[in-house]
């Protein structure tokens, strides 16, 4: 077969790669390492299938347009029951959560399982608001993506799901499920939460960065150069380096008086405070040397690719800031996703006024400063 052949049909090919990748991984038949990097992939398997049933949408047949709506339903789906699920596991008691049985039926526990699956049922159906041509022609008129592409379509849709959904289980349950001690005493029983997290955090950068190349059209509608420019993945200047690791140091400076602040503020106001302790013993981890100087990079990168650089060209500042805030509404009460939100413009206007690679040092030296107070034991 000839080159010009794989060229026409990658999207097929990665449809079929991602897919196999993604049951290998979830059916579990290969274990040990290889299984532990197969399954970093499934994070951002499933929207690399979907971008590629969008432009094979747009390129080829319309019939991929259904199949393209079809998986996307099914994303949003997927993106709801994962919230609904670990919110449940944060609400239900241990003991029951263990199998035993409750002699009595709690009426305040049913009523707040049942408020949590309405919520998230509700945010669901918001973000379909996205197939609205009248929203998206209105939402054009101050971000620069095309109203009438399936393309843009489908990733706005993504991103309402992504901002919407995730803190319905804060919203509900007064706090963030990880910090729940139904997720995190059987961690600490067992020991995995102090396991080595480097390999893994490096095989999800790996993917994350795959993903957000393939996303982007490499080998689709454009080659690997124009992806890296249409990512903003430059090189950086020393002038440009030198102001990343500044604002990185300015920000860690900023929030030290920030995020008590803040946490004032959300308690004057009623609302739950991030458990400092129980975000401490999530990283607790990643505290070695390797391991939050890999931890940095795979956030700083990871996240700046995927958020900044692939959605902010087309989506503005905001959205994706909003988007990197919720996605952290699992382990930060509202004072934290309110500094996440804060950190997330800092990082966005980096990356409007230089490029992503400044916007991802940033980030990466910012992480790797708070990582290395906390494993001195100077808490953030």
């Amino acid at each position: 077969m000839s080159l010009e052949f794989f060229r026409r049909h990658t999207p097929e090919l990665l449809i079929a790669v991602f897919g196999i990748i993604s049951l290998v991984a979830v059916s579990g038949a290969v274990g040990g390492e290889v299984g532990s990097f197969l399954f970093a992939s499934l994070d951002v398997a499933l929207f690399v299938v979907l971008a590629m049933l969008v432009y094979l949408a747009e390129d080829r047949h319309r019939a991929f347009r259904w199949a393209a709506i079809f998986w996307l339903l099914a994303l949003v789906g997927g993106i709801a029951a994962a919230a609904a699920g670990m919110g449940v596991i944060a609400i239900l008691p241990a003991e029951v959560l263990g199998g035993e049985e409750i002699e009595a039926p709690d009426l305040a526990l049913a009523a707040e399982v049942a408020l949590l699956l309405l919520g998230v049922l509700v945010a669901g159906l918001a973000s379909l608001i996205g197939f609205s041509r009248r929203f998206r022609v209105w939402l054009a008129r101050y971000l620069p993506f095309d109203p009438d592409s399936l393309l843009h379509t489908t990733a706005l849709v993504v991103i309402l799901a992504l901002i919407l959904i995730p803190p319905i289980p804060l919203l509900v349950t007064g706090g963030p499920p990880f910090l729940s001690p139904q997720f995190l005493d059987p961690l600490l029983a067992s020991g995995d939460l102090l396991a080595d997290t480097v390999t893994l955090n490096a095989y999800t950068l790996f993917w994350t960065l795959i993903g957000s190349f393939f996303i982007a059209g490499a080998c689709v509608r454009r080659t690997p150069r124009q992806v890296l420019e249409r990512l903003g993945l430059l090189r950086p200047t020393g002038r440009e380096i030198a102001l990343a690791v500044a604002v990185a140091f300015a920000l860690v400076i900023a929030f030290h008086f920030i995020d008590p602040a803040l946490a004032a503020l959300v308690g004057w106001l009623g609302l739950p405070v991030t458990d400092v302790e129980a975000v401490n013993l999530l990283f607790a981890g990643s505290l070695t040397l390797p391991g939050i100087i890999v931890a940095s990079i795979a956030a700083g990168f990871g996240e700046e690719v995927s958020i900044r650089g692939l959605l902010q060209p087309r989506f503005g500042i905001l959205l994706p800031a909003l988007l990197f805030a919720s996605l952290h509404a699992f382990q930060y009460s509202w004072d934290g996703l309110i500094s996440v939100f804060l950190a997330g413009l800092v990082f966005a206007y980096i990356r409007r006024y230089s490029n992503t690679t400044t916007s991802a040092i940033t980030h990466t030296v910012y992480d790797l400063v708070l990582f290395a107070m906390l494993m001195v034991g100077v808490s953030f």
